[in-house]
């Protein structure tokens, strides 16, 4: 039999409830001070003494449960959009059923059993479910982004379309300095099979002679600066047409780069976000 004592379990369900409540408004996003997090934390830190009060069993039912879980949350992020709610609730359990099957986890794997949990084991099972959550969640976040940001461009030059995968960059900055046009960036291999041959010859030799005098209008030489690298030139050209799922653009100069954009070749261009503003 082990002796429960009100001050320690007080304690221990604030912390504990303050690192759920944390972790909800990380992933959901949501604006919480932290007095208001506090408030939460102590809230449920008072559910959890009055279960262990006599005639509790209202406590333990899930109706009850539930209802105080809607009322925590609510108290806590006083969150006014219905969707958003019901999500703040649905994350809150789940980061709490993560918890609660880290702890179950270790407990299993140590060889214990019963109803006490070792301070030791809910400290390292609470930090791993902290850092599994926060890791997680990071990449789930990067991973919605980068498919949020991607579309596929086609590409049309000289009667010959190609499509590739662009990712909206709002670091490329660059324009045409003849025409002022957004430029975007695109691996010249993705595209390779509709730039005339005069363009290989180009790459090949990599000196400017190597462009034809007859290049025409729609050779451009997009001057550019990073880091590393005081200035630069880029090979790009005027296209006859540039479409972002299904909707034209009106005004973009396409400007060709040799080195792979993406490591995982999620993507083969940089669009300008600026060039948006020309869909037509």
């Amino acid at each position: 039999m082990y002796t429960v004592y009100i001050d320690e379990l007080f304690l221990l369900n604030t912390a504990l409830n303050y690192i759920l409540l944390l972790l909800t408004r990380r992933v959901v996003r949501l604006k919480a001070s932290w007095p208001r997090l506090l408030l939460g934390s102590v809230i449920g830190a008072v559910y959890a003494v009055f279960m262990f009060l006599p005639h509790n069993k209202l406590f333990y039912t899930f109706f009850a449960k539930f209802i105080f879980s809607l009322l925590l949350v609510a108290v806590t992020y006083n969150i006014k959009k219905p969707k958003q709610y019901v999500k703040a609730v649905a994350v809150f359990y789940m980061i709490s059923f993560a918890f609660g099957g880290a702890a179950y986890s270790l407990i299993s794997l140590t060889g214990r059993s019963g109803d006490y949990t070792p301070l030791r084991i809910l400290a390292l099972s609470t930090t791993i479910a902290y850092v599994c959550i926060m890791l997680l969640s990071s990449y789930c976040r990067r991973l919605y982004l980068k498919e949020k940001c991607t579309s596929i461009v086609n590409i049309t030059l000289n009667g010959k379309s190609a499509a590739v995968n662009c990712y909206m960059d709002t670091g490329n900055n660059l324009y045409d300095p003849v025409s002022d046009s957004p430029v975007m960036i695109v691996e010249h291999k993705s595209i390779s099979s509709i730039l005339p041959s005069e363009l290989g010859e180009y790459y090949k030799q990599g000196t400017l002679d190597a462009l034809p005098v007859c290049a025409g209008r729609k050779i451009r030489l997009i001057p550019y600066s990073s880091i590393g690298k005081k200035s630069g030139f880029i090979l790009g050209f005027k296209p006859d047409s540039v479409a972002i799922e299904g909707k034209q653009i009106s005004d973009i100069v396409i400007g060709l780069c040799e080195n792979e954009l993406s490591t995982d070749n999620s993507y083969a261009a940089l669009l300008n976000p600026c060039a948006l503003g020309g869909i037509i």
